[in-house]
This record gives C-alpha cells, structure tokens and sequence, in this order.
C-alpha cells in the first residue's frame, strides 16, 4: 500500500497481519482472542502537526500493560515505535488519532495461553476537533455511577463493557459522560480521569489499581508545578464535587475540559477565566504541544 491510497477526509489506514491495508479490507480473523475473550491491551495517541504526543510515555504504558498480564510483544518498543511513525506518514493527517492494541494471538478458541505469536494490530484515522468543542465551549455534564469495573482498571485491557455502558447510560440521560464511584470514592470517567479544584490544589484518585494512570493525567502531575500550582493525589467523595471550586477531565483525545454539571446539580466553576486552573492548565497543555509541533495550537 502507497502513502495516501485507501485515503479521503473520513477514512484512515490500518496495520494488521504484518501488512499497511485499507480499513475496509477484512483482515482480522474470526478467531483472534481479542475478539472471543478481549484478551489483549491496547493505547490511544494523539498527533498534533503529524507528530505523536507523548509517545514514548504511552509506549511505556502500552508495555506494563502486556506485562502485567503476561503478554509477550512481537517486537521492541523501538520497533513499534517506528511502526506507528511509519503508519502516521502514510495516513497524511496532520490531526489524527493512533489506536494499536495487541492479542494473545490468533488460535482457536481456548481459555489456556496458547503457544503462538501475539498480534499487533493498529489503525490511524483523521481527529473530528469539533467533537470537543463542546466541551471546551461550555463544559460537561456528568452523571455518577456505580463503579462496576474490575480491580485492575491500571491495565489499558480490551475490556471495556462497562465503559461503554455507562457512557452510553450518560447519553440516555442527555449528559455527557459518567463519573464511577467506587464505595463512595469518585475513581475516573469513562474515558478520562477526574480531578478537582479546592483553594488552588488539584486533588486526584491516586495511581493505584482502581483507575487508569492516564498520561494527560502524568502530564499534569509532572508540570502542573511550572505554573505555581499545587497537585495532591488524595481519594474524595462524589460530595466533593459540589463543593469544588473547578472540576475538569484528563484525557488523550479530549485533553482538559471543564465539568460544569453533575447529576442536576451546577458546579461553581469559571473555567473560561484566565486565573482558573482549568484554563491555566490548558495553556500548559496547548505550549508543550507548540513546542513539540512548532506550530499555533
């Protein structure tokens, strides 16, 4: 396959079976496991001016997560890495979004490991920026849920029912996204990780098993300091939301937005102003992307 082909405004290019293909061409067999049993791991990169952000620290990940559930990769991060490079120089986009996941393989179907290769495989695809303008412009609304997930949720696994479940009850309700809540601690989003504001520190869940150690979340944690502000990972209640000064999101896609509503209750933010942390972080955010871009984000 040549740079470009297969390629419009709304399609992309995948990588499957050791082959770059178009993303309707049916590669992926019947009997991976990530289909049967969702037995694999998979990461999500954002590209800002045709490069990957952060893109070593989601490879780390990406790498923990194999082995945490004795995973082994079909080739070295640097391998992979140059992979995806490859990947994003023949899909053209400037704003894209990476998906790769990898399977234990690809066998008839049995719970034990099987004896045979893992599977990469990967798709690149253009970013709909108006997705998030939304949320940028006016906020979100979230519900709370109870928090049904596994006890490993540090694992970037292919499971991810109740995710999609809880996401998709938020849009029934007409809100945006669902907050879990794990015996009355907030944990994370759907898709992102969560924090709050209160007399100018950030508070967030700790990095243990009961969420994602999300890299926009690391950013924050390792930079939030250049700008004088204060990060504490101390647990809280779903009380605690109401009474925050600012709640926002973290995540790769959709990087900081503002939480302006929970259940039916507004929260007290002024998050458009410049002397919120929210926006402050943003700018923080948008300079490190300048920086490895050039280019006016």
């Amino acid at each position: 396959m040549s740079p470009g082909e297969f390629l419009s405004e709304t399609e992309g290019i995948g990588y499957a079976r050791g082959r770059f293909v178009g993303l309707d061409e049916p590669v992926i067999p019947i009997e991976d496991r990530a289909h049967q049993f969702g037995d694999g791991v998979y990461e999500v990169i954002r590209v800002y001016g045709g490069k990957p952000f952060l893109l070593q620290q989601h490879l780390e990940r990406f790498w923990r997560s194999a082995k945490w559930i004795e995973l082994q990769l079909d080739r070295s991060l640097q391998e992979l890495q140059e992979l995806i490079e490859e990947a994003i120089t023949r899909a053209g986009f400037s704003e894209a979004q990476v998906y790769f996941q990898l399977s234990r393989g690809i066998v008839k179907r049995d719970h034990a490991f099987p004896n045979v290769p893992s599977h990469l495989s990967l798709t690149v695809r253009p970013v709909n920026l108006k997705k998030w303008e939304k949320g940028k412009e006016y906020g979100q609304h979230m519900i709370l849920v109870e928090d049904i997930r596994w006890k490993h949720c540090h694992i970037k696994s292919l499971n991810l029912l109740p995710n999609v479940w809880m996401k998709q009850k938020a849009i029934d309700q007409g809100a945006d996204d669902a907050i879990f809540v794990r015996e009355g601690v907030v944990t994370e989003c759907t898709s992102s990780n969560l924090a709050l504001v209160r007399d100018g520190v950030i508070f967030t869940h700790p990095a243990n098993e009961h969420i994602l150690h999300g890299i926009t979340r690391r950013f924050i944690m390792e930079n939030a300091h250049q700008i004088g502000i204060q990060v504490r990972e101390e647990t809280f209640s779903s009380d605690a939301l109401y009474d925050a000064d600012e709640v926002f999101t973290m995540g790769t896609m959709s990087e900081i937005l503002p939480v302006t509503k929970v259940m039916d209750t507004p929260i007290k933010t002024r998050y458009k102003e410049k002397q919120s942390i929210t926006y402050q972080l943003q700018q923080l955010l948008r300079e490190a992307i300048h920086n490895l871009t050039h280019n006016n984000y």
